[in-house]
This record gives structure tokens, C-alpha cells and sequence, in this order.
């Protein structure tokens, strides 16, 4: 098989938590009104950074009421002593994703260096007072057969409603907190870098504030007007339809597993048939087809090379790894740095509220995942308790701001159709597809591209072309 593509720290679609060390946040006082903000140097895991805390209504309308404390990370220009006129402003995954913790890495991204690289934990995520579920024991049979157990959602909801309000976790207020800090940090502009939800919340951006707005980047596009969930069991079909067909195509792939179709149709048929048994932790349980699917789905973010032998061993009767990789995957709710609180405010009115049994129907009809996952969001969103958003929150967004967007040749969860789709509204985009790339793809190619695009601040000269010649690899 073609190698696969390694996800930048900042794309990830379902975030892990990143430790960090070192780093020194100023405190505001508890008396200090919103608008109020303060920066200083700090270290984050051994880089030189710019570390801030910027106070902001969490009632944005009202005004009043409880305050959140955004936390903030600037990697400096390199060379510069002061703030560059533009900044580049990295948007964040999940919804969910901590990023401050990527600053490390971002300074060592060449194409950023000419520029302040800002990075902010939204409202409700990492430092910015993180609404992560509370640590409740579940029983490992509670967390097969459904991507959350009730009980735990019924939980975490009641426990964070205490200290938020959880209708005021939105992509909207979000965007609208990045626009306040831009302006207090004396910013005349930003380059935004969005992956995957971060692509949705440069969608907002790009409608709410126009204006601020210098370039974008759009890696694995979720099109504000697409309600994406309800499409994840056909994203998923047609990603592992397309990395069974590459590897029968690769001469080394298709050597060790030649019966590869064969076996991922056994596989298929057996769970048709029920669950398996398997043994996790002492304990025998239930593994259906729909947790298979959720494994599966995690496993081609972007390590595709490791599902033939997983269908491989599943095809013998081995569960074993494909089953542990699933209660790994499944154990994200109530993790540090990828928090549900936000994640499930976010998704629940903006994807998952305005759907019916109809288009649930549709959407998962001939897949083998069915309606396992967006069934799984429905009943927490069921619970969740958010506003319905206005239809206006749908509408394409229409620019002629500069954007390059990316997407991966076997993304399960943004197909590149998706870019497609965004490209129609933005008349000044290029639409790049990383062959063989999975989701949040990068390589020398869309490197280069990004810097081009930072430096001209157009897209007239960038030329696709260069991914003919990167071969996919890279990350």
C-alpha cells in the first residue's frame, strides 16, 4: 500500500490529551471585568512562547452573568521582537481539541515562522476552563454497544450544567471570543489554519467577520451547510472500499493478504450474525458490528496500513487487537484535552438536533455501520439539553477571500467531495486531494502551498501540481 499520512498535532477529529509542562498562564483578579487580559513570556515543553489570559462574557448577548478566562499561547515570528501585523490563527478540531499544547510544534513548521502563530483553547476547552466529564467509574461491558453509555452522559451533563451554561458552547460564540482577542492583541489581520471542525469554525469566521480576515486554510472540510454525523456510515464505507481496493492494487499489500475482500465480506457476515465474544480486562462482553465500525472508523483517521491484518485476524477469529484499539477509542469522554462538554454542546445543535429518522434512515442505509454512531449522538444531544439554532447557521458561506483547501484521498470522515462542495461558494479557492491521505493530510507539497499563500496572499499562483511529485507521504 501506498504510505499513509501521519496527522498533524492540530487535526486530530477526536483529540487525546496533551500534557503540558512548564508553562505560566498570568491569573486575572476575580474582580477584573471582561475585555480584561494579560501576556507574558513562558516556556511550553522547553519552547520560548508568549503566554496570555483574556476575560470574556460567557453570555456574549446578556453581557453579564459568569465570565470564562481564555487561555492563549504566541509563538513569536521568528526573529521578532514584536508583533507581527498578521497573525496566523490556528482553529480548532474535536470540537473539542486543546491547542495550546501545539506550540511546540508549531514553531517548528517552517512555512510559519514569518509569522505570530496564535493559538487559543476555546471557550469551555483545556485552560479556558475545560468542561471535561467528571471521572465516573463505567463497567467495561457499559462502554460496548453504544459509543456512550447513557448513564455516563445522564452524569457528565448534570455535573457541568453546575458551573456552564451549556448553550453557550458554540462555534458562533467561539468565533466571536477569537475576533475580541484579535482586536485586544492589536492584530490588523489573521491567516486562519482550520482542520476538519476547525474548517467549520473558519466557515463562521469568514461569515461573522470577513472583514479581519487576510487567507485561509481549510484541511479536511466540514461544509457548514452539511449536517456531517448523519454521513459518517457512508464516509466510512467508502473509505475502507477505497484503502481494500488500493491494497489488492499494491504489490506487497496484496501479497500478504490476497484474500483481502474476501475476508473483510466474512467478517461482515459474521457480525451480521451478532455480536462475537471477547475477553477485555477478565471480563467477557458483546462486540457488535457497530463497535467494529467505530474501531475501524478511528483506525483509517490516518493509520489505514494497519487494518488488512486487522481484518486479517478478524477473519480467523481474532478480536483480540481490533476489540482493545475499540475500548481505547471509546474511553475518549471525560479525557483531559478533548473535552465533551464542549464537544457535545458544539455537535448537538449544530449537527445532530435538525436531523430526522428520515435522513438517518437514508444516510445509513447499505452501510455496515448503519445508524450505530448517529444513533449513539442522538441519544446524548436527547439529554444534552442545547437551543436549536436559526437556519441561517446552515447557509453556505459565500467569499472571495483567498482559501486553499485540503483534503485526503481516503479521509473516512471529510471526503474530498466535501471540498468540492465548499470550493463551489468560494470562487478564490484551490482544492488540493492528497493521494492516499487520511484525515488532517500534510505533506511538502500542501506545505508549500500554505507558504505560498501566507506570502501572496492569493491563490494565483499556487500550483497543485507539486503533489504529483510528493508521492502522499508525509504528515
Amino acid at each position: 500500500m501506498r504510505p499513509r499520512l501521519t496527522l498533524s498535532s492540530f487535526l486530530f477529529f477526536l483529540i487525546l490529551p496533551v500534557a503540558l509542562v512548564g508553562q505560566e498562564f498570568p491569573t486575572l483578579a476575580t474582580d477584573a471585568s471582561a475585555g480584561t487580559g494579560e501576556i507574558q513570556p513562558c516556556e511550553i515543553r522547553g519552547t520560548e512562547v508568549r503566554c496570555g489570559t483574556y476575560r470574556v462574557w460567557e453570555d456574549r448577548t446578556a453581557r453579564s452573568g459568569r465570565t470564562i478566562d481564555l487561555a492563549f499561547a504566541v509563538v513569536p515570528a521568528e526573529g521578532q521582537t514584536e508583533p507581527t501585523r498578521d497573525a496566523i490563527v490556528l482553529l480548532p478540531g474535536g470540537p473539542g481539541q486543546a491547542l495550546i499544547g501545539a506550540a511546540p510544534g508549531m514553531a517548528r513548521r517552517t512555512h510559519f515562522r514569518s509569522r505570530d502563530v496564535l493559538l487559543v483553547d476555546v471557550r469551555g476547552v483545556g485552560r479556558s476552563q475545560g468542561l471535561s466529564c467528571p471521572d465516573f467509574e463505567i463497567d467495561v461491558q457499559d462502554r460496548f454497544g453504544t459509543v456512550f453509555p447513557r448513564q455516563h452522559i445522564q452524569m457528565c451533563r448534570d455535573a457541568l450544567a453546575e458551573r456552564a451554561s451549556l448553550d453557550l458552547y458554540t462555534t458562533n460564540l467561539s468565533v466571536d471570543d477569537i475576533e475580541e482577542l484579535r482586536t485586544w492583541l492589536g492584530y490588523e489581520a489573521v491567516n486562519l489554519t482550520g482542520g476538519s471542525y476547525g474548517t467549520r469554525v473558519a466557515q463562521v469566521y469568514m461569515r461573522r467577520h470577513p472583514e479581519a480576515i487576510r487567507t485561509v486554510v481549510l484541511n479536511s472540510v466540514a461544509p457548514v451547510f452539511v449536517l456531517g454525523y448523519v454521513h459518517m456510515a457512508q464516509s466510512l464505507q467508502r473509505s475502507l472500499d477505497l484503502v481494500v481496493t488500493d491494497c489488492l492494487s499494491e504489490t506487497e499489500c496484496s501479497a500478504s493478504h490476497p484474500e483481502l475482500r474476501e475476508q473483510l465480506d466474512g467478517v461482515l457476515a459474521r457480525f451480521a450474525r451478532g455480536p462475537v465474544e471477547v475477553e477485555v480486562n477478565g471480563s467477557l462482553v458483546d462486540f457488535t458490528m457497530g463497535d467494529f465500525a467505530y474501531a475501524l472508523r478511528g483506525l483509517l483517521y490516518g493509520g489505514a496500513q494497519a487494518v488488512p491484518e486487522i481484518i486479517r485476524l478478524a477473519s480467523e477469529g481474532d478480536f483480540d487487537r481490533v476489540s482493545s484499539y475499540y475500548l481505547q477509542r471509546a474511553g475518549w469522554v471525560g479525557g483531559q484535552g478533548g473535552e465533551a462538554g464542549y464537544h457535545f454542546s458544539a455537535l448537538c445543535g449544530e449537527d445532530i438536533l435538525p436531523l430526522t429518522d428520515a435522513m438517518v434512515e437514508e444516510a445509513s442505509e447499505g452501510t455496515f455501520m448503519g445508524d450505530h454512531l448517529i444513533a449513539g449522538y442522538r441519544e446524548v444531544c436527547d439529554v444534552w439539553g442545547v437551543t436549536p439554532l436559526p437556519d441561517s447557521f446552515w447557509e453556505p458561506v459565500r467569499s472571495d477571500l483567498p482559501v486553499l483547501i485540503i483534503s485526503g484521498e481516503f479521509d473516512p470522515v471529510t471526503p474530498p467531495a466535501w471540498g468540492d462542495a465548499v470550493a463551489e461558494h468560494l470562487p478564490n479557492s484551490v482544492h488540493v486531494v492528497v493521494p492516499g491521505g487520511g484525515h488532517g493530510p500534510g505533506n511538502a507539497c500542501t506545505n508549500s502551498l500554505e507558504a505560498r499563500l501566507l506570502e501572496d496572499a492569493s491563490v494565483a499562483g499556487l500550483d497543485p501540481s507539486c503533489m504529483q511529485s510528493s508521492g502522499g507521504a508525509g504528515g
